[in-house]
């Protein structure tokens, strides 16, 4: 986050206009309609560098989220930042696929906290902030919003939860058995 960006308040504006058809399901064999590797490889020629192979292991939430962020960086900003391609491929190619277990591209688009969770997401990815904020800021906020990072603490939360309910069930029954073996002896 080094770098100074676009405005966040013109990312998520561009979010929230998202065509229809960038949500439409990734092709696949025999399913799917839209053709997200045709997609990214038509963003890296615009940037004017070789499109390159993209892994695409996280499935298709992974990829549709690919061609949700195809639609937010393939603005004039970004495109006139060809230096920003070799982040870009790391983005839609191993970012994407971690957020894409927590939250999904129609959900980017709809939902505002996560519309700009998805910007700074990708702004982050690109070492980039939103103009106007501090490195710090920009990590506090990107963090509020962290979907990845919020799943993480609940499943935390819920592991722990279950270490505490088994702590008691076997507190519950050596109290019982202790009670059992003292009403024996008596």
């Amino acid at each position: 986050m080094q770098n100074e960006g676009p405005q966040l308040e013109t990312l998520t504006h561009r979010l929230s206009e998202c065509p229809d058809d960038f949500l439409l399901p990734p092709l696949a064999p025999k399913t799917g309609v839209i053709h997200v590797e045709a997609l990214a490889s038509d963003h890296f020629r615009a940037l004017g560098v070789e499109p390159g192979k993209i892994n695409f292991s996280g499935g298709d939430r992974h990829q549709s989220l690919v061609a949700l962020a195809v639609w937010l960086l393939h603005d004039d900003w970004f495109l006139k930042r060809p230096d920003l391609a070799p982040a870009t491929r790391t983005l839609f190619s191993e970012s994407l696929a971690k957020l894409s277990l927590v939250v999904s591209a129609e959900q980017c688009v709809r939902d505002p906290d996560r519309r700009e969770e998805f910007s700074r997401h990708c702004l982050g990815q690109l070492n980039l902030r939103p103009k106007g904020e501090t490195i710090e800021q920009a990590l506090d906020r990107h963090n509020s919003l962290d979907s990845t990072e919020r799943d993480r603490v609940m499943r935390d939360m819920r592991a722990a939860e279950a270490r505490a309910r088994q702590v008691r069930e076997k507190m519950a029954k050596r109290a019982a058995e202790e009670a059992a073996a003292k009403t024996t002896r008596e």
